[in-house]
């Protein structure tokens, strides 16, 4: 029977650390944590102490061993509060047996146990082998410029002082698989080095073993395990946790694996760098092999000094990638200080931007605009994947080397995006710089085939690979990884963008508040002047009338004259000054907000007008039908009256005119025409149709004071919508505004000239 390889995921969930028995090179005993009775023993217990475990269960340590034993291990105790971070040793000469042996004693607490573990010292060790060794990695470590030296530095000194016939080092990378990267072995044993390992040879529980309990040795695979026997309670036997023990037997599958890659002994010390499981010192054996505890301490503690070092090495490359990145940082902050937007001081100088995170291409998304530079998907895949990253919601980075595991479709994008990195600076408004990598196809060297079906026993329980022989397996869909500096690169740069965009807003705010003070003031000026004119004016037309009337007698014809001017220029000034007063008081007035009908509203505001006009005309007048609205009925009517009045106005001079006046829904607004087939005007000139006192034709030809469609612009503007034109000389004019189709709050919109759609 075959299982697939991702079934192997049931090993991860192997309590290995719960085995329930040990190697039998020695014994167990399981003590109460305060009275230090023995609650449990491996059957080995017997065996060495030659007396059955019913004689042992329930002892203290004093009535097993004598007081000189006991008292050591008492002095001890305190300092074994915490399991993994304290570990002594003792040499026991246990006493009452017919062939006393020496034994190296470990104990560690775990729970509410005290386990205490009696090791044969068999075997003895060169001392001035090892200080050799020693010598040889702290003379040579300072020297050493990269991972791989320290590693060959490190298997080569292990090899020499422990006499395995293969020493290797073994580095996991982010997946889990590893990679023997540094390697010493005799003909006895097969090369494994540059080989890559599955994640699965080592699950997730025994990488998290290995990197609380150091060292590991298993000196007979064919060991016939010892089980942990409970004084009266035999189920309870698998509960202890054995994560600290050195004795803790070794899961049945880890032996046949051993058995399978020909090595009878092997010894394991992990490198352990920042609290995380490096990578693994792997010692391999074709014969049964023991060392001493204190040899694979002294071993330990020889890694420990390499782990220093290459932590520091690590270390120090990563700050000095940091370096640089944080110089290509600074240059990039120049560029966005410098420009008006920071868009522009990111796109301008696109190697710093690729240069940033080592990318090929990358593209800055604001809104609906999209800016690429180097080599990147289209604007619609870049959509894609703008619409991913807002569906996994408000992550500030995201990084991935296999776009297409998230998005299928990138597999056709992989040339220039198998791999992303994107950081979203606004959390309200779509804000997204992206970096794109391009597929990196290689080949990878396995330790076997991963993708090989694996066997499974008759018993149901898996059976490990046999066949470690080279497989190579050519990897594509892939974009070499993002380092954690590039990452953090991007994640500063999308900080020093808000601070950008923050003084920005902040010298914005400034401005608005200078220019909202200025314009008040301007508008009181500006509304004290028109009031105080008014008076002066109506004088001058007044007083000039009478002048007119009663010595008309006495005037001459050129007299007469100049008199009828100056009442037609007062009586103008005073028309300028009231269209002046009211442009002023719609922007100081507050707004009634209700339900407005602009079908009502243009068809009154027509009838008025035609009224007014006299029947001297002919215009056909064309209504549709008309939104109903929420705004100002006062000012509504104002932008109505105004526009039609135009819209007659530039017609005079047509035999018969045409006003139609239409709607449509656009998007979340309603876009109010008025047309006319009049006079027109030059599109050129369309930016200065709705400023004050601008005017595109002669007073002599058309009346006006140049005011009106100033007002149409200010009313919109706090109505929330926009203003714009289209004409053509001879032609006639359109003029357009908007509203919003939702239901419109009195929030007033301060003004401001807009661009047609």
């Amino acid at each position: 029977m075959t299982v697939t390889r991702e079934q192997l995921t049931s090993c991860d969930r192997e309590p290995i650390h719960l085995s329930g028995s040990i190697q039998p090179n020695g014994f167990l005993l399981v003590l109460d944590g305060q009275r230090f009775s023995v609650l449990a023993a491996s059957e080995t217990t017997a065996v060495y102490l030659e007396r059955p475990l019913h004689q042992i269960f329930g002892k203290t340590l004093t009535e097993l061993f004598n007081a000189e034993f006991v008292q050591s291990i008492e002095e001890r105790l305190p300092v074994v509060d915490q399991p993994f971070q304290a570990r002594w040793l003792l040499t026991a000469l246990l006493p009452g047996v017919s062939a006393t042996e020496e034994f190296e004693v470990v104990a560690h607490r775990t729970g509410a146990h005290l386990i205490i573990e009696f090791e044969r010292a068999v075997g003895a060790f060169n001392t001035e082998l090892l200080n050799a060794a020693l010598y040889q990695v702290v003379a040579n470590t300072q020297s050493l410029g990269s991972a791989e030296q320290i590693s060959e530095l490190a298997v080569r000194e292990i090899r020499r002082i422990t006499g395995f016939d293969r020493t290797l080092m073994y580095r996991f990378d982010a997946d889990g698989h590893g990679t023997t990267i540094a390697e010493v072995t005799n003909d006895r044993l097969p090369s494994y080095l540059d080989l890559r390992f599955p994640a699965s040879d080592i699950p997730v529980q025994a990488r998290r073993l290995y990197a609380m309990n150091r060292i590991r040795i298993i000196p007979d695979v064919d060991y016939q395990p010892s089980p942990i026997v409970f004084a009266g309670a035999l189920n309870e036997t698998a509960q202890i946790d054995l994560s600290g023990s050195i004795l803790r037997s070794v899961s049945p599958v880890h032996r046949e694996y051993m058995r399978n890659m020909g090595t009878l002994s092997s010894m394991s010390i992990s490198v352990v760098i920042n609290g995380q499981l490096w990578g693994l010192i792997s010692c391999h054996h074709a014969e049964p092999r023991f060392l001493p505890f204190r040899l694979r301490s002294a071993c330990e503690f020889l890694v420990q000094i390499l782990s220093t070092q290459l932590a520091a090495q690590l270390r120090a490359s990563e700050l000095s990638k940091a370096i640089q990145l944080k110089s290509v940082q600074q240059r990039l902050l120049t560029h966005m200080a410098a420009e008006d937007s920071y868009i522009e001081g990111l796109t301008r100088y696109p190697q710093d931007l690729l240069e940033l995170t080592d990318a090929g291409g990358a593209a800055v998304i604001v809104g609906d605009e999209i800016r690429r530079v180097g080599n990147t998907p289209s604007v619609e895949e870049i959509r894609r994947i703008t619409g991913l990253l807002e569906r996994r919601g408000h992550e500030e980075s995201f990084a991935t080397e296999q776009l297409a595991a998230f998005i299928p479709e990138a597999a056709e994008w992989s040339a220039s995006a198998s791999g992303l990195l994107a950081i979203s600076i606004s959390r309200l408004h779509r804000t997204v710089v992206m970096w794109f990598r391009p597929e990196l196809v290689k080949t990878v060297k396995w330790a076997g085939n991963p993708a090989k079906p694996v066997e499974e026993s008759n018993d149901n329980r898996i059976q490990p690979r046999h066949s470690f022989a080279e497989w190579s397996e050519i990897v594509r869909g892939r974009s070499a990884s993002w380092l954690q500096e590039e990452i953090a690169a991007a994640a500063e740069l999308r900080m020093a963008v808000l601070e950008v965009v923050l003084k920005q807003a902040e010298e914005m705010a400034d401005l608005a508040n200078d220019l909202r003070s200025a314009n008040e003031e301007l508008e009181a000026f500006s509304y004290s002047v028109s009031h105080d004119l008014r008076a002066p004016f109506r004088h001058i037309a007044g007083f000039s009338q009478l002048l007119l009337e009663q010595e008309a007698t006495t005037l001459s014809p050129k007299g007469i004259r100049y008199i009828n001017t100056i009442v037609d220029a007062a009586t103008f000034a005073g028309q300028l000054v009231d269209s002046l007063l009211n442009f002023s008081r719609i922007a100081r007035s507050s707004m009634s907000v209700m339900t407005v009908d602009l079908h009502s509203v243009f068809q009154e505001q027509w009838e008025d007008l035609m009224s007014s006009e006299g029947s001297g005309r002919t215009i056909e007048f064309g209504l549709s039908e008309m939104p109903t609205i929420r705004g100002d009925l006062t000012l509504l009517r104002q932008v109505a009256r105004n526009l039609l009045s135009n819209a007659v106005k530039y017609t005079k001079n047509k035999a018969v005119a045409h006003v139609t006046v239409s709607s449509r829904l656009q998007g979340q607004e309603y876009v109010i025409s008025v047309k006319d087939d009049g006079a027109g005007f030059d599109q050129a000139y369309e930016g200065k149709l709705f400023g004050v006192f601008q005017r595109l034709h002669r007073s002599e030809e058309f009346e006006g004071t140049g005011i009106g469609l100033a007002n149409v612009r200010r009313i919109i503007s706090r109505h929330g919508g926009r203003t714009w034109a289209e004409g053509r000389v001879g032609e006639g004019a359109t003029f357009y505004f908007s509203v919003p189709a939702t239901v419109f709050r009195a929030l007033d919109v301060p003004d401001k000239p807009t661009d047609k759609p």
